[in-house]
């Protein structure tokens, strides 16, 4: 078993792996990522040097937000990617479901 390129990877492993990748490792395999805004529907893209260089190249932008960029607008923006190999323009949003996240934030005391 050989090395893969990452456009040649199916979907299901890239839904798998995401919430492990640093930006260099999305900017090196090609990911397109994007931003939108659930309030006002701004949509953005993201340049990954940019924000390497701002941020660092270990960060990673699973369950992350942003302050939205539209002008008076007090929304947060979701991150969203496109792996390699993947149809342009179909994003996945860059968080748990917010189903996971209720149970993560739950405690396990009984008297709850």
């Amino acid at each position: 078993m050989g090395y893969k390129k990452p456009e040649n990877r199916g979907l299901g492993h890239h839904l798998s792996v995401a919430p492990h990748m640093t930006l260099s490792q999305l900017r090196r395999d090609r990911w397109t990522i994007s931003t939108r805004c659930p309030r006002c529907h701004l949509d953005c893209w993201v340049d990954l040097s940019v924000v390497i260089r701002l941020s660092g190249p270990q960060v990673k932008l699973w369950n992350r937000w942003a302050r939205c960029r539209r002008y008076g607008c007090p929304g947060r923006m979701v991150f969203l990617f496109t792996p390699p190999g993947e149809p342009k323009g179909v994003f996945w949003p860059m968080h748990d479901p917010p189903e996971a996240r209720v149970k993560a934030t739950i405690s396990d005391d009984p008297e709850l």
